[in-house]
């Protein structure tokens, strides 16, 4: 364990050596801060200018807000929030100003954006003679609509499932995870557990010490050939599936956390569409039924039928004439439906999928390689095209052995990877081993959990501008839906299952 003494009188490159080896967000952060105060990046914190965005209008709406907070002036605050609250509020928003310094952007978008946190708190928490319930009502939907939510999508990747663990309880750590979560495939068995747990029950450590049920002292290879007696990759699944034992249905999930946990499955037929299972689309499905299909990777386990809580509380069938597979092979990161369904407009992603990770930049940031970018995208391009081609090739021939496989890998090219914060698996903790459940020791998948908190920590400052006036929304919705209703059955606050209506 590093000393936790802070790192004053170090070089650069003795900072980022700390920074690299940190095993805890507070050790990242003070080599972060002595970094940042040697590099002058700390000095561009301080300063409003930058040509990204009008830090004049931050400014000015900044001070407003102060004033109006100081007088505790409620419908003047009330009708400057109505004057609209967004999250690149005159390109505030923009990642290319979370690139300078290690520690976050500049001070000012900072305290706007708590400025702002406050503002609302104190509109949720005035008097009816200064405004009425009915009107803070009408305004926190309206605003909660407008602004949207932040979204954390899953890639699938196989054994390399726990570098989501370490994004996953760096976000719960430190109160990020956001409320709406995606997974196909590897990212759907994390849904899962996340369908299972509140953030109470996650925030001691749970990610970092959870285990997958699967076999040691095997050769992944020899069990995906069948050299391995009375082991196949169907029954290390169901054992691994066993192991996680969740038989709730996506709707008490949702009732449960309070968490919208949506599941990406891929239809076997060719010429079906793929589905996104969650409270809202498929209630009573089983999730452990969903994180069946979703993990059932084509030709190497058979595509499963859905299962769904029938009206006598027994299991049934879920379009019983339909066969599902992996997830990850049709709609790895599913943001449109996402968007459709919740509202979402701000994407975080963590990416560990092995066919698109070699090809994947954060496209965010400042391009410092823009050629190989370019290059990149026209190699992936034309390989789309030509496998394309091949299978229609195939199909003509009446070759269908081979064509599944050609068919997942033209999906998996189509596909888009980024959002707007992207946890990328660097290439260096990447291993072909682990994908297929391989690990040497207990080690390799501690180092795989590290991995996953160390590409997060970089990123918190820019999760946390766009997810707190979100999450403050959220709060108060929930405590005036408690208002208006009263306490759900089983006591804990009334919590929406979908955005209300909206009326302009």
């Amino acid at each position: 364990m590093m000393s936790l003494i802070k790192p004053k009188g170090f070089s650069r490159q003795e900072l980022r050596q700390r920074m690299q080896s940190a095993t805890s967000y507070q050790q990242w952060h003070e080599a972060a801060i002595a970094l940042d105060n040697l590099s002058g990046a700390e000095n561009w914190r301080q300063s409003d200018a930058s040509e990204y965005y009008d830090y004049r209008d931050i400014r000015a709406r900044y001070e407003l807000l102060r004033t109006l907070l100081a007088e505790q002036n409620h419908e003047e605050l009330l009708y400057l929030l109505n004057e609209g609250i967004h999250g690149n509020m005159s390109g505030m928003g923009r990642p290319i100003l979370y690139d300078k310094a290690l520690t976050g952007t500049k001070r000012l978008i900072d305290n706007y954006v708590n400025a702002i946190v406050e503002a609302l708190k104190t509109v949720a928490d005035s008097s009816s003679s200064h405004i009425s319930l009915q009107d803070k009502v009408d305004f926190f939907r309206r605003a909660s609509h407008c602004y949207g939510r932040s979204a954390l999508m899953l890639s699938g990747g196989g054994g390399l499932i726990y570098f989501h663990h370490g994004v996953v309880q760096t976000l719960i750590e430190q109160d990020l995870l956001p409320n709406v979560v995606s997974g196909a495939s590897a990212g759907a068995w994390v849904s899962a557990l996340l369908s299972m747990y509140t953030n109470k029950e996650l925030k001691a450590g749970f990610f970092e010490r959870y285990r997958y049920d699967m076999p040691e002292h095997l050769n992944p290879v020899r069990v995906l050939a069948g050299m391995e007696p009375g082991v196949s990759p169907l029954s290390v699944k169901e054992r691994a599936m066993d192991s996680i034992n969740n038989s709730m249905t996506f709707q008490e999930a949702y009732e449960h956390t309070g968490r919208y946990i949506n599941i990406s499955i891929a239809p076997a037929e060719k010429h079906q569409n793929s589905r996104l299972m969650n409270a809202i689309t498929s209630p009573n499905v089983y999730i452990r039924s969903a994180m069946d299909a979703s993990g059932s990777v084509p030709g190497v386990v058979p595509p499963v039928t859905l299962y769904a809580k029938g009206a006598d509380g027994k299991p049934k069938p879920y379009l019983p004439s339909r066969k599902w597979v992996d997830g990850s092979v049709a709609e790895d990161l599913p943001a449109k439906r996402l968007s459709r369904l919740f509202g979402v407009n701000h994407y975080i992603v963590s990416m560990i999928n092995p066919l698109a990770v070699p090809f994947v930049e954060d496209p965010k940031l400042r391009p410092r390689r823009g050629l190989r970018s370019v290059a990149g995208a026209m190699i992936t391009g034309t390989a789309a095209d030509l496998l394309k081609e091949l299978e229609v090739y195939l199909s003509r021939f009446g070759v269908s052995f081979i064509s599944p496989a050609v068919l997942i890998a033209h999906s998996v090219l189509n596909q888009s990877y980024t959002g707007d914060v992207n946890i990328i698996l660097e290439k260096k903790d990447f291993s072909w081993r682990n994908v297929l459940f391989g690990y040497r020791n207990d080690q390799e998948i501690a180092n795989l959990i590290l991995a996953g908190k160390r590409n997060t920590w970089p990123k918190l400052a820019m999760i946390r501008n766009a997810a707190l006036v979100g999450q403050e929304l959220d709060r108060i919705l929930d405590l005036l839906d408690q208002r208006e209703f009263g306490q759900r059955r089983g006591g804990g606050a009334r919590r929406r299952l979908t955005l209300p209506p909206v009326s302009f």
